[in-house]
């Protein structure tokens, strides 16, 4: 891998000094073809400023100063004629910053894809946003990798389960009794994001660091299923059976309704969106009305208004914060882009406003952050360092 990344750049250097011969234009569109984030690296080189900068630079430098320092250590040795030092210095500064970049950009491609070059050179690198990724547990504990590609799961008897374009469905099992009995479990990792429907036809959309248990079909007298993290349901109306979520220290009980329910910790924060909704925790209850909010934990419930399109910017790929602090702002960041949070200093009592897709890069969320605060960061891996 290290000899491809000196090749790759030895033929962008080229490539941008226009030396290449016909034989080499044609490897580096192999090289090129091969991994389209490569295009990307060439493209940070042709945008000319980071080229031009470095070139610019040469031309203010003392060559003839630098020259007489170096033959007064080395007399006696063979010295270039002058008319071709200053174009072979320039030429080896253009190949040292690429190599320089193309050996670290192969080393972190090498074992993770998310990790690209910052074509902004702002930071040592970039991050890409989560896609549609997940594990999926079966009841006799087979694990199987889910992304974008199309998928007939076998292993639960009288059920189909395909997933397909980040959703997996499961169909109603004829052998609904012993079905019953058995649980999948869907796992969203860090930078991931994943839908279901279950079988009872209740839509799910999990959002990163995610898991959601249930039965791979619905009997008896109701549905219910267990959740950590954070998900989106839209649940099929069924008078007769009542659909539970089950959380860390709470339950949330519905007929058929859409509400958003976060609980990433022991406090959770459910929103109801449509219909109506019980939030308990064995002590006490509420019902809930469209446009209210829940914080429930093992010894109380809250219930206020709440910020409905705040609730659910996550399932429209959108960040949305609303004078939050900063602390779990830069965690759900770091949710979605599985990043490991560096504060250089005590964590800032700021607060954030603002919004931002999250369809884009780490750095086009950071530069968000960075309007709307005083704050600058650097992206070292997925370390993001906040100053």
């Amino acid at each position: 891998m290290k000899e491809e990344a000196f090749e790759l750049s030895a033929l962008i250097s080229g490539y941008l000094l226009c030396t290449l011969t016909t034989e080499e234009e044609e490897r580096l569109k192999l090289l090129l073809a091969a991994d389209e984030e490569r295009y990307k690296l060439l493209e940070a080189y042709r945008a000319a400023g980071p080229t031009a900068a470095r070139l610019a630079n040469m031309d203010s430098v003392n060559i003839d100063e630098a020259w007489r320092r170096v033959n007064n250590r080395f007399q006696g040795a063979k010295i270039v004629p002058r008319k071709n030092r200053y174009a072979w210095l320039k030429y080896a500064a253009i190949f040292v910053a690429i190599i320089g970049v193309s050996i670290f950009y192969f080393n972190l491609n090498k074992t993770d894809p998310g990790i690209v070059p910052d074509i902004t050179k702002t930071y040592r690198n970039d991050v890409l946003p989560a896609t549609q990724i997940a594990k999926l547990i079966l009841s006799d504990g087979t694990q199987i990798a889910l992304d974008k590609e199309k998928k007939v799961i076998g292993g639960e008897k009288g059920t189909t389960i395909v997933s397909n374009q980040g959703e997996i469905s499961y169909g109603q099992s004829a052998t609904n009794l012993l079905a019953a009995a058995n649980y999948n479990t869907l796992i969203v990792p860090k930078a991931g994001t994943y839908k279901i429907t279950l079988p009872d036809g209740s839509k799910v959309m999990l959002n990163a660091m995610s898991e959601l248990k249930f039965p791979v079909s619905f009997a008896g007298n109701e549905r219910s299923v267990s959740l950590k993290g954070e998900a989106y349901f839209e649940v099929a109306k069924d008078a007769a059976r009542p659909f539970k979520v089950k959380l860390n220290e709470s339950e949330v009980e519905v007929l058929g309704t859409h509400f958003n329910v976060s609980a990433y910790n022991q406090t959770a924060k459910t929103t109801l969106l449509e219909g109506s909704v019980k939030v308990s925790n064995g002590k006490s209850s509420h019902i809930l009305i469209p446009g209210k909010q829940a914080l429930s934990d093992q010894q109380n419930i809250a219930v206020a208004k709440g910020d409905v399109d705040k609730a659910v910017a996550w399932c429209k790929d959108d960040f949305y914060f609303s004078n939050d602090a900063l602390e779990p702002v830069m965690t759900e960041i770091s949710r979605w882009y599985d990043l490991k949070l560096v504060y250089k200093k005590k964590i800032p009592e700021i607060h954030i406003t603002g919004h931002v897709s999250r369809k884009v890069k780490l750095s086009e969320v950071l530069d968000m952050l960075k309007d709307v605060s005083n704050l600058s960061f650097g992206i070292e891996g997925r370390n993001l360092i906040i100053n």
